[in-house]
């Protein structure tokens, strides 16, 4: 009965810290990037969200309009910060690490001084 109950035991703690051991791996396959990004209304994070969620790797983007920053968990195996600017870049918006002199199609007015086309 002891024997029966040891080997019991030891069988759970086994998988317990097989359980822990995923875990730690899921976790460590995604990294957070937060960045502020020239967004001013609701077309342009809902641009900024659709555009960043075909980005192979990324897991979630929340768009904080008020604040312009941008929150996009990822997969670093499969993409990573510079592609991630690069993205928002294409998508037509300066984010913080965009150099002052690039120039971007901006997809919103409100950057090339005219009127967003979110704002009535």
């Amino acid at each position: 009965m002891v024997k029966y109950f040891s080997m019991s035991l030891m069988a759970l703690l086994f998988i317990v810290s097989g359980m822990k051991t995923v875990t730690a791996q899921n976790a460590a396959k995604t990294s957070t990037l937060k960045m502020k990004v020239e967004v001013h209304c609701s077309d342009c994070k809902e641009k900024v969200t659709e555009g960043l969620k075909k980005v192979d790797g990324v897991k979630s983007v929340n768009v904080d309009v008020p604040t312009k920053m941008v929150e996009i968990t990822y997969d670093p195996a499969k993409t990573n910060k510079d592609a991630l600017v690069k993205a928002v870049e294409n998508i037509g918006y300066r984010t913080e690490f965009t150099p002052k002199d690039k120039k971007i199609k901006s997809s919103c007015g409100m950057e090339e001084g005219g009127k967003c086309p979110g704002k009535k």
